[in-house]
């Protein structure tokens, strides 16, 4: 396949025939219906029917220019980046993260960041420890924050402080005069959980069964945030990473320390290879100051 079949074919698609594809590529209909057939035999791939001289799409059609136009995407994303390197002299950094940091504590980070970086293009990537460590190995994105690393990893792994898990019950809940909770302050309550098969939902586990402690068990969420939404709600209480429960403390929840602890570790990932930008640095120390901080807070 060569470029320029593939232009043919997303004009023709996107026009309607070739008669408008060949005014928007600035050709002859006849080059465009040439560069047609080139790609079907190419393709091996029957992409229309010929009818009355016109080109009728087949499902095959329809089922390719899904993949071009997310091809042409891409291709758009490196145009977009180019134009800001060339005129703004800066560029853009893609930031990966858990959701649990990237829902609640990045967006605050990135706020310091554009101030000093403000014709920076900021995007924020958001998925499990293992797929940021993907992106970050491939050089997808450009640093990233994870809750563990694999023993395969080929990323650069910078340690942040690890963080002790708080306690979120609802603002009326009998437990909210509680200067600290327990766990077996949580026997028989409903209990809001992450979903099965997050690191950090396993390890509460564990530690209510040492402890002896029997949970209502009805409510999950995918993500932190949601969970601590429900506690707002009325719906339970949960544990959840201290960054997180930073959004929540004034609107309608009690925020407090529990016991025995349950430390969340954090890691910082850049490429491999010493593959590190400048915009990365730069918003790394950023985040590590910013982290620092509202973890002293908590601990005061």
């Amino acid at each position: 396949m060569k470029l320029r079949q593939i232009e043919a074919f997303r004009a023709v698609m996107q026009a309607g025939s070739t008669t408008a594809a060949a005014l928007e590529l600035h050709t002859s209909q006849s080059n465009v219906s040439r560069l047609i057939s080139q790609l079907e035999s190419d393709t091996r791939l029957v992409l229309f029917e010929r009818t009355g001289g016109r080109l009728i799409p087949k499902p095959e059609a329809k089922a390719f220019f899904r993949e071009v136009e997310r091809a042409f995407v891409g291709l758009k994303s490196l145009t977009y980046a180019a134009d800001s390197i060339r005129n703004l002299g800066s560029g853009r950094l893609r930031i990966a993260s858990i959701p649990g940091i990237g829902l609640s504590f990045l967006p605050r980070v990135v706020q310091r960041f554009k101030r000093s970086r403000p014709d920076v293009t900021v995007s924020v990537h958001t998925n499990t420890s293992n797929t940021v460590e993907q992106w970050v190995s491939s050089q997808f994105c450009d640093v990233g924050i994870v809750a563990f690393v694999s023993a395969s990893a080929t990323c650069q792994v910078l340690t942040l402080p690890d963080v002790e898990v708080v306690c979120i019950v609802p603002k009326g809940h009998r437990l909210a005069k509680r200067t600290k909770i327990a766990a077996s302050d949580l026997q028989g309550e409903q209990y809001i959980s992450l979903v099965h098969g997050d690191g950090s939902r396993e390890d509460t586990d564990r530690l209510f069964e040492r402890e002896g402690v029997e949970r209502l068990l009805s409510l999950e969420a995918q993500y932190s945030a949601t969970c601590c939404e429900m506690v707002k709600l009325g719906l339970g209480v949960t544990l959840a990473h201290p960054l997180v429960a930073t959004d929540f403390v004034g609107q309608g929840v009690k925020v407090l320390p529990f016991s025995p602890s349950i430390h969340y570790p954090n890691y910082l990932l850049y490429p491999p290879h010493g593959a590190v930008s400048q915009l990365a640095e730069e918003f790394a120390a950023l985040l590590r100051d910013q982290f620092e901080r509202e973890i002293v807070g908590w601990k005061k």
